[in-house]
């Protein structure tokens, strides 16, 4: 008997051993089903075993309702839920819901013939969903995100979660599929989370998301400025940098006039410090010899968009590529001889190359042989073709008769000098007209004096049948006023200074005015 006994422990054991390597293991794909008790036919060796297995990621979670459960004997048959802890159910231990958040194996065994029918079960694999309905274009910081939070395959029975969504902070949702607007206030990538609790287990269904949002390029948030650095063109580099509120992310393009000259700069990492402190970024462009020599000398427009996945915005300054200074000539338009003060006189100034250039002009008063400089009037000229023929008025000395206007020409790799021929301020009247149709018998009458011309160093001598009746100086007074066309004469009233006098004629006729 004790050799039986040892032959019948073997066999047994074997056929245990067998059976567990060839247990039927099933994955479970679906989100929602029932699981039965295999038929008989399938466990008819008396020895069967095949386990489910779920596996839960950590935004579901598994709900199982057991409609039936007859496994009276746990001799027979056993049905094992394997979570964190193993439970088994058979005889007096009987389930009746189970909801767990880990990957989750039911495993069943029989050891008759007879196992259908022991069990019946209904599953739901419960998840959480969020979905950005926003488009990703206008995931934009400042503006509304909206989001669709989800919960799917609830069952049937009423069980309750608790659910929230946080961006920015914590909101209960109303229902389980409910739609929730955020603002995020920093660029970058930013963190969402779903949550839901059953109200009878301290476990949750978490499902959490990221977002890259994106700063929104307006020209009144950026406060653009910028700054060149032009050197001349042998050797020559061309130095453009402009700076911005931070802002985050930017990509540089820029391209200069209508050439084919391009830059471009890829955004940098994202610097949260310098985006809450407001600070200023910097963008430099340095143009290479070979494309300042492509370009030429002279004013080019510099075309810069900054961009995003969300916005852009454009931006066209002018930039300045030097040359050194050609040769600068001063002329007064007028010759030698110009108006005294406060007339002024009009001077030409050419500079054959060199722009774009500021000049500075000054009177330079000759006092024994020797030249003062006075005042000085700074003009600019941006391009060639504008530095070929510069006029500008000025004032010539107060006193001194002899001057001359010398000019100073500056970029940025040069400076030149030019200085005019001897001018002399003078005295002098042009034209003289003298309307007397106002003018009546035996009562004082008006009479209008026109000169175009320098009036200050004259006297009038009015004489009137040969007699001396008006000897004054032409002083410029509140009676003296600029002519105006409804004066209805036959010159051009706009070049004229008037005068005007009152004079008594005692008689009616003919009279001389000399």
């Amino acid at each position: 008997m004790k050799w039986i006994f040892l032959t019948l422990l073997i066999v047994y054991c074997n056929l245990k051993f067998h059976n567990q390597v060839n247990a039927k293991v099933i994955e479970v794909t679906e989100g929602e089903g029932e699981i039965t008790s295999p038929s008989s036919s399938e466990c008819s060796d008396g020895n069967f075993i095949q386990s489910w297995k779920f596996n839960l990621a950590a935004d579901s979670a598994l709900f199982i309702e057991f409609t039936n459960f007859s496994i009276v004997r746990c001799e027979d048959a056993t049905l094992i839920v394997k979570e964190a802890f193993p439970t088994t159910y058979c005889g007096e231990e009987t389930p009746s819901t189970i909801f767990v958040f880990k990957t989750t194996e039911i495993v069943f065994t029989s050891l008759t013939s007879h196992c259908s029918n022991l069990f019946r079960l209904s599953y739901n694999v419960i998840g959480v969903t969020v979905t950005p309905l926003t488009p990703r274009f206008y995931h934009t910081v400042g503006k509304n995100i909206q989001f669709l939070i989800d919960v799917k395959r609830l069952p049937k029975q009423d069980l309750k979660l608790s659910c929230s969504f946080s961006c920015n902070g914590r909101r209960q949702l109303v229902n389980t599929t409910d739609i929730i607007f955020c603002v995020f206030r920093i660029p970058g990538t930013a963190t969402f989370l779903a949550q839901c609790e059953p109200p009878f287990e301290r476990l949750e269904i978490r499902k959490e998301g990221k977002l890259y949002l994106e700063s929104e390029l307006l020209k009144k948030k950026l406060r653009l400025k910028q700054e060149y650095l032009p050197i001349g063109t042998n050797p020559s580099l061309v130095t453009v940098k402009i700076s911005h509120l931070y802002l985050y992310p930017i990509s540089y393009t820029a391209s200069i006039g209508n050439s084919s000259v391009t830059m471009s700069l890829a955004p940098k990492p994202f610097d949260p410090s310098k985006y809450r402190s407001h600070s200023r970024a910097e963008a430099i462009f340095q143009l290479q010899p070979q494309q300042v020599t492509s370009l030429g000398p002279g004013q080019h427009d510099f075309h810069l968009v900054l961009q995003n996945n969300v916005s852009h915005v454009i931006y066209t300054f002018p930039i300045y590529i030097n040359e050194k200074l050609g040769t600068l000539n001063v002329t007064s338009i007028n010759g030698r001889y110009v108006g005294r003060y406060p007339h002024l006189f009009p001077v030409q100034i050419t500079l054959t190359k060199g722009a774009p250039a500021n000049i500075t002009l000054s009177i330079r008063e000759i006092t024994n042989g020797k030249l003062i400089p006075s005042e000085n009037v700074t003009i600019s000229c941006l391009s060639t073709i504008s530095c070929q023929r510069i006029q500008i008025s000025m004032k010539p000395p107060h006193y001194t008769k002899q001057f001359r206007v010398a000019a100073i020409a500056k970029n940025e790799i040069s400076f030149i000098e030019g200085i005019s021929e001897v001018i002399e301020s003078v005295t002098k009247i042009y034209d003289v007209y003298f309307d007397s149709r106002r003018v009546f018998g035996g009562m004082s009458s008006i009479l209008h004096l026109y000169v175009k011309g320098d009036v200050g160093n004259y006297d009038l001598k009015l004489f009137i049948n040969g007699t001396l009746e008006i000897n004054t100086p032409l002083v410029i007074q509140n009676k003296t006023i600029v002519a105006v066309l409804s004066d209805d004469i036959p010159i051009n009233v706009r070049q004229y200074t008037k005068f005007v006098f009152d004079h008594t004629f005692q008689t009616y006729g003919m009279y001389v005015i000399l």
